[in-house]
């Protein structure tokens, strides 16, 4: 089987080398020769690409994206974000990738399609996006869905956490943070990993899946025992949002049809890894 992964960051890149391990032919994508190089190094074949693709692709990315699976996992960016652009960013390369005999598409999207909705959110519920990146990628989900019917997986990951990456980092030491009595939605990189490389194995029949962990403590809670774990000063929330009860992601659909059990399922348990 061969995988190709447009993106190889922070959850990319590691995918890649779980991929690798299990005897997988992997591809990668990188925006820069000193980052392809760097793949290759790993055992994995890069490809140099930049987005949006033009009309006369190159052998080497032709090559990327003829492909049994490709894994579209390219975040739009927070400080910068152009949603008009992203999205032609990713149609150009999805547009490229049928061109080219891809068979399968997996695209990792976000639970912020779902934004202001409250109570247990499932893989089949509406979805209510209000944010631009909860409105981006939804669009991009429906274009998608559009073009490769059923062969088109949607993840649609909650906040990321793992190695150098924890939000307690940003809001260590701030004051009247907002929304202190509403439930995390959260999820370990080593979970992502694990469900993405199900998916591309077994091929689910559900269109739609999501993930996070199945504890859900209120953000107060949360992130002030993060702090304290990590010593760090501690974050001050304020009273607001009261009566606002937020919403909880319950992925037990998605982890029952790939039977997998999360491993990092309790969230107050462990040291943020920040080093």
């Amino acid at each position: 089987m061969k995988v190709s992964i447009c993106g190889c960051g922070w959850l990319g890149l590691p995918l890649a080398l779980s991929l690798k391990t299990q005897a997988i032919d992997v591809w990668g994508s990188k925006t820069t020769l000193a980052g392809v190089n760097k793949l290759q190094q790993q055992g994995i074949n890069g490809c140099l690409l930049t987005l949006p693709l033009s009309d006369e692709v190159n052998t080497s990315i032709d090559q990327f994206l003829t492909t049994d699976v490709l894994v579209i996992a390219i975040p739009p960016g927070r400080k910068n974000l152009n949603p008009q652009a992203h999205l032609n960013n990713v149609m150009s390369l999805s547009a490229a990738a049928y061109e080219a005999g891809c068979q399968r598409v997996i695209f990792i999207s976000t639970t912020s399609v779902y934004d202001s909705l409250e109570g247990e959110v499932l893989e089949t519920t509406l979805v209510c996006p209000q944010s631009s990146s909860g409105k981006l990628h939804h669009q991009l989900e429906q274009l998608l869905r559009q073009q490769w019917q059923h062969n088109l997986t949607v993840l649609r990951l909650s906040g990321l956490f793992g190695p150098l990456r924890h939000p307690v980092k940003f809001l260590s030491g701030r004051q009247t943070l907002s929304a202190g009595k509403q439930p995390v939605n959260l999820v370990h990189l080593d979970d992502c990993i694990r469900v993405i490389s199900a998916i591309i194995t077994q091929k689910p029949l559900m269109p739609i899946m999501h993930l996070a962990a199945s504890t859900h403590p209120s953000r107060e809670q949360y992130y002030t025992e993060m702090a304290i774990k990590s010593q760090l000063p501690l974050p001050e929330f304020n009273d607001d949002n009261e009566g606002v009860n937020g919403k909880q992601i319950n992925a037990q659909q998605t982890l029952s049809a790939l039977g997998i059990t999360m491993i990092h399922d309790d969230l107050l348990q462990g040291t943020p890894h920040l080093l």
